[in-house]
């Protein structure tokens, strides 16, 4: 979610089913638990424009027989936040970010996100609550600390744009109570424009969060880096990992 004091956070959990939390004080332990993780954290949010660099290069999947050609791009992208069991993350809303980055067939570039619509409103001593939200288009974050690129077709694009576009109502920090957060706004523009789940650990398939999917996309990459033969390397030059 990106509380930059000027909008909000709110999707439809894409492929995830959100848990309401039990009343009472195990909430909040369940709440800090599924979302433990995201230390040393960049804590600036950079702005760039639809036609700034993206986090990943475009790159062309090769089509099937009778399938259009993959020539645009979706990129799932997180940036981690701090620590739960910080007191920036719930003073400051240190929560961390999840958006989608496009490049479009003829090399346009766009964003996708959601976000809380004014930040003041925030429960930030009841965090569970929902608060309205609303779709960030473009997003323009940058910094993203694990990335996932994967080629679609025109039509497998404008369907994920499709579903965006039809995504509003309530945010919520944590996916409850049927309002999207930015993680779950992103994971599901992501799986509805490609036909694949994204990655998640064992927090992030209780709660979606950015600290979360950032890590299941660094494990996926450093796996498919290593069966390719590439060996460990540096797979986070935006300056993620963990």
């Amino acid at each position: 979610m990106n509380f930059d004091r000027t909008g909000g956070d709110r999707a439809a959990q894409g492929g995830q089913t959100a848990q309401t939390p039990a009343s009472g004080g195990g909430e909040r332990s369940q709440l800090r638990g599924a979302l433990r993780g995201g230390q040393g954290y960049d804590a600036q949010r950079q702005l760039v424009s639809p036609n700034g660099d993206t986090p990943a290069g475009q790159q062309q999947g090769e089509a099937k027989e009778g399938e259009k050609p993959k020539t645009a791009q979706v990129i799932l992208s997180a940036k981690r936040g701090g620590s739960p069991f910080s007191k920036e993350f719930w003073q400051d809303l240190n929560v961390g970010h999840c958006w989608v980055d496009i490049v479009k067939p003829d090399g346009r570039k766009d964003s996708w996100g959601y976000t809380a619509n004014n930040v003041r409103d925030f429960p930030r001593y009841q965090p569970w609550k929902s608060v309205e939200g609303r779709v960030l288009h473009p997003d323009g974050s940058r910094g993203a600390t694990g990335t996932l690129n994967t080629a679609v077709d025109e039509d497998q694009l404008a369907k994920g744009e499709a579903w965006a576009k039809s995504r509003g109502g309530d945010y919520n920090l944590f996916g409850f109570n049927g309002g999207h957060s930015c993680a779950t706004f992103a994971k599901g523009f992501y799986e509805e424009a490609t036909g694949d789940e994204a990655p998640t650990g064992m927090f992030g398939a209780l709660i979606a969060n950015p600290n979360d999917l950032s890590t299941a996309m660094n494990k996926r990459a450093a796996k498919e880096q290593e069966e390719n033969g590439g060996g460990e390397g540096d797979l986070d030059a935006n300056g993620g990992g963990e």
